[in-house]
């Protein structure tokens, strides 16, 4: 039963493309046929390990793409990429990427799957399969984030198309309980499957070091204004402290304006994009997490992993269901600057505080690893391929 992988970019960064390489590699080290179809290519190398046992297929290749037109062929290639999709949904964040041209594309690599399994990575993909996948293709959908943030026209969409669906897969539970709500009268089976860890392959961090870190894309969503507001209120407190901010996004030039205008610029730092991010881990003593919602929190269990302890708004709907306040980490009401800057502060003067959250974290946080939450993938994979047999061998059963 091959298993076929759905994703925007998998030379990218970001959770998505971490967690779906993370369980990926471990069904291929696992034996499983695993098919990797990424939408795009804007990377000539993947920002994170792909198994060699895996295939990658690349629908629109930015690298390698001819510029300018020269043929037939080639000026009609250009026109179909300059008008704008008509197959994925309008409400996509990323809808402007796309085009005529990786419609005509994806709709033919879909096609082309007539057996196994479909996972399927963001919601205009979702609503993408469940309106064009062949019958015999066993499809499931994953959720990264929870439904009450998506625009209505797009949660109209979830509703009308996702019981087309075989299977969706939640990271959290309170996201389980929304779609099993929501989809209580469809046969769409709900599944909450987290995101995942493989091994530690750096260091734990020994949390001497007056380093605050953060990651992730340079967007709204993720809060770094709130965090910047944050140190600031620390820095006259902890001068010798520094706020490290890994990642790279639109939001770069607007972030670096409010480190100028705040005179933070000898405590506050955008690093850029790191594939290292275990080995910055290692050198930081706390994490601080400041979005404005989250699907999961992929990267608290990654600090947590390393023994950092976690400062994190207690946004929807991902970091309370990994942190435990006051035992490895601190949760702070939600958008509430003065107390984040404060949980900031409780840890950097305790280092006692600090280096017994680490010790909880590193304990708490094995339940994410990648052989739990493989076993979990492979239980829904034997599910599925005993469903299917089932239905084959009663078939069988039935014309003899």
């Amino acid at each position: 039963m091959k298993i076929h992988f759905l994703v925007f970019d998998i030379y990218g960064m970001g959770g998505t493309v971490r967690t779906v390489l993370n369980v990926a590699n471990y069904l291929a080290e696992n034996g499983y046929d695993i098919e990797i179809i990424s939408v795009f290519q804007r990377r000539s190398t993947p920002f994170f390990h792909i198994d060699p046992r895996i295939k990658v297929t690349v629908l629109h290749d930015h690298i390698r793409r001819q510029k300018k037109p020269r043929g037939a062929k080639e000026r009609l290639i250009h026109r179909l990429e300059s008008l704008n999709s008509r197959l994925i949904h309008p409400d996509d964040e990323a809808y402007q990427f796309f085009s005529v041209l990786t419609d005509i594309k994806l709709y033919s690599v879909i096609k082309s799957i007539r057996s196994g399994v479909l996972i399927t990575t963001r919601p205009s993909f979702n609503i993408f399969a469940a309106k064009h996948a062949n019958k015999g293709v066993c499809l499931v959908g994953q959720e990264h984030l929870n439904f009450e943030i998506y625009p209505d026209r797009l949660k109209r969409s979830i509703m009308k198309h996702y019981p087309g669906l075989d299977y969706l897969i939640t990271l959290t539970d309170d996201d389980t309980d929304d779609y099993k709500t929501i989809f209580q009268t469809s046969k769409l089976k709900i599944r909450k499957i987290t995101n995942s860890i493989p091994k530690l392959k750096g260091t734990i961090s020994p949390l001497e070091d007056k380093v605050v870190i953060a990651a992730g894309r340079l967007a709204p969503q993720k809060g770094f204004d709130l965090l910047i507001e944050a140190f600031r209120k620390v820095v006259p407190h902890y001068p010798d402290w520094k706020l490290k901010i890994f990642g790279f996004g639109r939001e770069k030039a607007n972030l670096q304006k409010l480190i100028m205008d705040y005179k933070l610029y000898n405590h506050v730092f955008l690093m850029g994009p790191t594939q290292e991010i275990e080995e910055e881990l290692a050198k930081a003593s706390i994490y601080a997490l400041s979005s404005r919602y989250e699907g999961f929190g992929m990267v608290i269990v990654e600090a947590m992993q390393c023994g950092v302890p976690v400062v994190s708004f207690d946004c929807p709907k991902g970091p309370a269901e990994i942190i435990t306040h006051n035992e490895d980490g601190f949760l702070v009401e939600n958008g509430n600057i003065d107390e984040f800057a404060g949980r900031l502060m409780e840890l950097m003067g305790d280092e006692q505080k600090r280096k017994q959250f680490g010790q909880n974290a590193i304990r708490n946080v094995k339940r994410f690893e990648i052989e739990n939450i493989g076993k979990l993938w492979e239980q829904l994979f034997h599910e599925i391929a005993a469903e299917r047999f089932g239905r084959a061998e009663t078939h069988a059963k039935s014309i003899g």
